[in-house]
């Protein structure tokens, strides 16, 4: 039987989104944040001063936007860290000016953590979206977060991958316990941040998507200064403890290698999904993989690669 919760007792939501010249596609992700909004809600947003017209279409949205900010910043963190100082909410997330929420995202995060108290921090499927907006890939598979991987930051290219930033959401709490972001990262603040949640609680996946990342090969950071991410990332787990070095040898074999140690690595570990006979989400504890992937999506995936590297 499906449970029901009283309006009044359902955990709020504060998002933050940060923006600069980003005309071109903020209507979109801001839509995509104040078409789900409920009484309690809370919706901020930081520009840094644009030149263009985004805060206009900000301001558009009227009352859809609490808090708006526009002013010069120090980068994107210091925005974000900027927005969550007004932040109210039970559950909070980010949402970058780019990405977008799935229509279906703030009932599905609400009723969750309403339902599963225990549960601080969630990710959805990662999915990601062409440059004009269409879903084109989802990552099916519920895979197992170890605490530990996360804390000592194996989740990053060069081992588990990396872990989807905008389907994050978590309890007010974790971040009280946590601390705000590191300002002295440019590029891999999020990634430090993981680390430090992971020592507080258990990320447990959803087997649905809860939005959706743009890919702009070209123009967003995480493709123009990869090689600047890698090294903040070496930095923040230079006091961490490595992988073994069977993993560490393995991954360095290149990409089939790294991928298939992916899913040969597993760990028991909580996860939630729609149970379709009784109508109602709940949790399933059992060992899988770390990988996100199938066998045949990596199949697939390696003959893509190929094909472009033949062309």
């Amino acid at each position: 039987m499906n449970q029901k919760y009283d309006d009044n007792t359902l955990p709020t939501i504060s998002i933050i989104t940060v923006a600069r010249n980003m005309e071109h596609l903020v209507g979109e992700t801001i839509r995509s944040v104040v078409s789900q909004k409920r009484a309690g809600d809370q919706y901020v947003f930081v520009d840094g001063a644009s030149t263009d017209t985004t805060v206009e279409i900000a301001r558009a949205f009227g009352d859809g936007i609490d808090v708006l900010i526009s002013e010069p910043d120090d980068g994107q963190y210091h925005a974000i860290a900027k927005g969550f100082e007004h932040a109210t909410g039970d559950i909070q997330a980010w949402l970058n000016a780019d990405d977008v929420y799935m229509p279906w995202t703030f009932s599905v995060v609400r009723e969750v953590f309403a339902r599963f108290p225990e549960v601080k921090w969630i990710t959805g499927i990662p999915s990601f979206m062409s440059s004009n907006g269409q879903l084109v890939r989802t990552r099916s598979k519920l895979a197992a977060y170890p605490r530990r991987y996360i804390a000592n930051g194996w989740f990053q290219p060069a081992y588990a991958a990396y872990m989807q930033q905008e389907n994050m959401f978590w309890r007010r709490e974790l971040w009280d316990k946590a601390g705000t972001l590191d300002l002295s990262l440019s590029l891999a603040s999020d990634f430090e941040l993981w680390t430090r949640f992971a020592e507080h609680a258990d990320l447990v996946p959803i087997d649905i998507p809860l939005a959706g990342f743009r890919e702009r090969p070209g123009e967003q950071r995480s493709s123009t200064s990869r090689d600047r991410y890698d090294e903040e990332v070496a930095k923040v787990c230079s006091s961490k403890r490595s992988p073994s070095q069977l993993w560490a040898w393995v991954s360095g074999r290149g990409v089939p290698a790294r991928y298939l140690a992916q899913l040969l690595i597993s760990a028991r570990h909580p996860a939630i999904t729609y149970d379709r006979y009784n109508r109602t989400w709940k949790t399933i504890t059992r060992r899988r993989s770390i990988s996100r992937n199938t066998l045949g999506m990596l199949i697939d995936e390696w003959h893509m690669r190929r094909v472009k590297k033949d062309n």
